[in-house]
């Protein structure tokens, strides 16, 4: 695991746009139409003029920069780049991003429709005395529209590799200046609360990983004599989790033991929202008869600790000599930085998705929105599954590395929102990385070596703006347990998008006390349900389609044994007031009723339907007698023999709950189904 260590004394941070500069046309090239050489086809190749500036206003060496072959580093020489716009237009500016070793541009030449040369601008080549900058050309606005622009460069005049980022013109004297994509209101780390000595130690402290409840927090520590496998000289990491005391404080860090911690290296790269499962990266052996070696691990929790780890079955080919990643809280995907032939450069982010024989499709290219030729690692997916942190040096920002945010804007995973910079009070010229939120958004938890106890990294958190949370998710949380004995149960809850019942995710209640966690984002209506070998599955719903801040809600899960006598309620089936038609959204469970149907062919069903007090007695037990038979003829129509389901209904007359609260009244309107044999 790499350790971004970035010394920011030398970087001069240009001087931002001002605010008048939306009143410019400003366009950045789209098209290189020739060049003289490059120095790579990917990295420091000529379509990396393209677009916006990617390493301005900060300065220094980047892949996301335009180097001839035949630059001074290697012998100097004349270069040039001739590159396209896509909306032509008279111009009176053109502006040069030079993001290392400035001052190589001789000349500065206009084309127009007919692909006339206009020469606007021939200097004399010399080092700028700045390590970077926005070079504006001036000049009479053009009677012509400007289709292309070329440099050309004298690289024999400045030493070392001179680096263009972009090309831009503008129908303005105003100067154009690179700008850093802030996010709006992201002033956010003014007070950094660093978490105190029960986490952090005179000892490096490392990529923390925040439970989605926000009540545990997991870490890596370097080189501590209280690691597993610590040896004075040999590099040894650990994990260590330190859990919330009711006082609000963090409790004394424990070590998450010698199973998972052998002394080879190890590192917990994400936990599921229950607290069951976590993502590891480590060295391991895989058989007893193979030797050790690294890989992407998983564990579960079971009644006598953690698991012994698990490989994923997934493609993790990286020309790079590290990788970092993450789980999505669904558990289906996982987010990995690696570097790759067919990548753009650097490290690239890629998804992968779980397929349904447990191995792991991808790896799939992020695209080109969050990536860059440079390196782009730390990934974090936030619990909304669409808000993604990140590290790069390929999108302009205040130093070497700093930290991001996108969104992604559809299921394709390629198409992402501009990546937002987090803002200079948390890319600092300090060392400040690694970046993970629980599912409430309230907190971000980072790693600085500013204010750490020592000389070491030590982790803070610090509350976040509106402007760089995640969408809003309800936590849902409970216990499984059986409906005869009261006994806790292990059971897998699975949970789906309503209509259409689309998989959503997967989630495991805790083996002791059957306590389990899920993670659902604002904007749909789910279904969900624990299954147990020898139980019938019972389908609980949640409308969450009008939630805008973060809740919690407690749902215990009940299951009934799989026995004649035994009475279970479908819970997600739905019909309009008064009305016996059903709604689409209860196909998923009456589905699932019918494979069970199928799978036992003796059982018999009774369909019972029930109402609450409100109106006549005859209307009630009307309404109910249809829904009980709207039910059953689904089942028929869905291959169930008649002779195995009979349908009744009871009116109001037989409440499990009190008909004078709505609540009350709620329960009792309700269809049921009872095993006969």
């Amino acid at each position: 695991m790499k350790r971004y260590y970035t010394a920011f004394a030398s970087i001069i941070i240009l001087v931002l746009a001002c605010s008048t500069l939306q009143a410019q046309d400003v366009q950045w090239a789209s098209e290189v139409i020739s060049f003289s050489s490059q120095f790579g086809t990917k990295e420091y190749s000529a379509n990396q003029v393209l677009g916006k500036p990617n390493k301005c206003p900060a300065s220094g060496d980047s892949p996301c920069a335009w180097v001839a072959k035949n630059d001074a580093a290697f012998g100097g020489g004349e270069a040039h780049i001739k590159v396209g716009y896509n909306n032509p237009m008279k111009i009176q500016q053109v502006a040069i991003a030079e993001n290392f070793n400035p001052g190589a541009v001789q000349q500065v030449i206009l084309y127009d429709a007919a692909d006339k040369p206009h020469r606007v601008y021939f200097g004399d080549p010399a080092p700028a005395g700045v390590p970077s900058r926005v070079m504006n050309v001036f000049f009479k606005k053009t009677d012509y529209k400007v289709v292309a622009v070329e440099l050309v460069l004298q690289c024999g005049l400045v030493r070392g590799y001179n680096e263009i980022d972009a090309i831009g013109i503008s129908d303005s004297k105003i100067p154009v200046k690179a700008e850093i994509n802030i996010a709006p209101g992201s002033k956010i780390f003014g007070v950094k609360e660093n978490l105190g000595p029960n986490v952090n130690s005179p000892y490096d402290e490392v990529f923390p990983v925040i439970s989605p409840d926000g009540k545990t927090l997991y870490f890596d520590s370097k080189d501590n004599p209280a690691n597993y496998g610590y040896m004075p000289g040999k590099a040894c990491d650990n994990i260590w989790y330190s859990e919330v005391l009711p006082n609000g404080s963090w409790g004394p860090a424990h070590n998450i033991g010698p199973l998972l911690n052998n002394g080879n290296g190890t590192f917990l790269a994400s936990i599921t929202p229950d607290g069951n499962m976590a993502l590891i990266g480590g060295i391991y052996n895989e058989k007893p008869d193979a030797g050790p070696s690294f890989g992407i691990w998983t564990t579960k929790r079971t009644t006598n600790g953690w698991s012994k780890p698990d490989r994923l079955k997934m493609d993790t080919h990286t020309t790079h000599h590290f990788m970092e990643f993450c789980l999505a809280n669904d558990g289906k995907k996982i987010i990995m930085s690696l570097q790759r032939e067919e990548g753009n450069g650097g490290r690239d982010l890629y998804v992968y998705f779980l397929q349904d024989d447990g191995s792991w499709q991808g790896p799939k290219n992020l695209g080109t929105t969050v990536n860059s030729a440079a390196d782009e690692g730390m990934p974090f997916l936030a619990s909304d599954g669409k808000t993604l942190y990140f590290s790069s040096d390929g999108h302009p920002g205040y130093g070497s590395v700093d930290m991001f945010m996108t969104k992604r804007l559809d299921d394709t995973w390629e198409n992402w929102s501009e990546p937002q910079n987090l803002g200079p009070d948390f890319n600092t010229p300090e060392w400040d990385a690694y970046y993970t939120v629980p599912a409430s958004g309230e907190y971000a938890y980072f790693v600085s070596n500013k204010d750490a106890y020592g000389n070491s990294l030590d982790i803070f958190r610090a509350k976040l703006p509106p402007a760089l949370k995640p969408e809003p998710v309800v936590l849902v949380s409970g216990k499984v347990f059986d409906g005869k004995t009261g006994k806790p149960l292990a059971a897998d809850i699975h949970y789906e998008i309503l209509p259409g019942a689309k998989d959503a995710g997967i989630a495991h209640s805790n083996p002791k006390d059957g306590s389990y966690k899920i993670v659902l984002p604002a904007g749909q209506m789910y279904g969900f349900r624990a299954e147990v070998k020898g139980y019938i599955p019972v389908d609980e719903n949640l409308d969450v389609k009008k939630v805008t801040e973060y809740k919690e809600i407690n749902r215990d899960l009940k299951l009934v044994p799989f026995e004649a006598g035994e009475t279970v309620r479908l819970n997600n089936i739905f019909f309009d007031f008064n009305k016996s038609v059903l709604h689409e959204e209860s196909n998923a469970v009456l589905d699932r009723l019918v494979v069970m149907l199928k799978q036992q062919p003796a059982i018999t069903l009774e369909i019972s339907g029930h109402t609450d007090n409100k109106g006549s007695e005859s209307l009630n037990q009307k309404l109910s007698q249809a829904r009980a038979i709207s039910v059953r003829n689904y089942l028929i129509a869905k291959g169930i023999a008649k002779s195995r389901i009979t349908a009744k209904g009871f009116g109001a007359s037989k409440p499990i709950a009190t008909n004078d609260t709505e609540d009350g009244r709620q329960q009792n309107r309700r269809v049921e189904f009872t095993i006969g044999k």
